[in-house]
């Protein structure tokens, strides 16, 4: 079963409700492929920068100048060393460069490997959001997927390669924390500022051919920053398909609520050639309110019933 368990990952309730809202053209691409893409961590960086590589959350050395800025659970750590070690001031001063090039050594290590973590995204929610509708849903030629991890898990279920699933943690990019060695922490690590996303995302880590920024460069220890940083000029692979199960997949599709009314049976058409069984439905979220008219019809309906 190609969907694992990451243990750095929280994963979602198997019941609760995942969205996913898209445009006609991808989901049409999902029916008529029946694969799902998971798309580039690189390419995801160009709408916001952090994706990957959380600032000073993750870095706290870029705002850091000398060991006296250090705070004190770093800087306590140092002097022990230095201590144990038996060396002069000047030698805690070496020591505190070294531990500035390592975190920047790792810094630039996963930016450059930004480029082999693929993801899929979906949002976690009891009920429609009128956000992600005008955000991703293509302004009223959108439509939601509902499913649930289940649902993903059966419907990826063939592939070979492994997949991870888990909920995004939101952090504020000033606060400053450890440096974390495991880069998976980084891909399920976005800005406080997008928290309403509710973000559930699968993950695939693909290393292809793997570049060294290091190649030719060198420390700068009166600097502090690593001279000659080699980028990778090789093209950004945009992501990769994986075999996918639509009836599976889908519980059911929501129209946006700003589409036009014959979308609905326009997508149903196009259900029923491809040989899939998930419901079609209207959004009722701009359904106006009742009126004294409409409200008698539906309570002569139900006393009909």
């Amino acid at each position: 079963m190609p969907v694992i368990q990451h243990p750095l990952f929280a994963h979602p309730d198997e019941n609760s409700l995942l969205w996913r809202y898209t445009d006609m053209p991808k989901f049409l691409n999902l029916l008529i492929t029946s694969s799902i893409w998971l798309g580039s961590l690189e390419v995801l960086a160009n709408e916001d920068p952090y994706e990957g590589l959380l600032g000073s959350v993750r870095f706290p050395h870029r705002i850091i100048k000398s060991i006296d800025d250090l705070p004190e659970e770093y800087h306590g750590q140092l002097l022990f060393d230095a201590h144990l070690s038996g060396v002069t001031e000047n030698t805690v001063e070496a020591v505190f460069g070294n531990w500035y090039r390592f975190q920047e050594t790792i810094c630039i290590k996963h930016e450059s490997e930004r480029r082999d973590y693929f993801i899929n995204c979906w949002h976690e929610s009891k009920r429609e959001s009128v956000a992600m509708w005008k955000i991703y849903g293509n302004e009223g030629a959108g439509v939601a997927i509902i499913s649930n991890s289940l649902r993903i898990k059966d419907s990826l279920c063939s592939n070979i390669e492994n997949i991870f699933l888990g909920k995004v943690n939101y952090k504020d990019i000033s606060e400053v924390e450890s440096g974390a060695l495991n880069y998976f922490e980084h891909i399920l690590c976005k800005q406080s500022s997008y928290e309403y996303e509710k973000e559930v995302r699968l993950v695939h880590w693909h290393i292809g051919q793997r570049h060294n920024p290091f190649e030719n460069a060198h420390w700068d220890s009166k600097a502090f920053r690593f001279q000659n940083i080699s980028k990778d000029l090789n093209p950004v692979k945009p992501g990769i398909s994986f075999t996918c199960d639509i009836n599976a997949l889908i519980e059911r599709v929501i129209v946006s609520p700003f589409a036009p009314a014959w979308y609905v049976s326009t997508i149903e058409t196009i259900r029923d050639k491809f040989g899939y069984s998930f419901p079609v439905q209207q959004s009722l979220l701009l359904e106006k309110p009742p009126t004294p008219e409409t409200a008698g019809q539906i309570i002569r309906t139900v006393i009909q019933i």
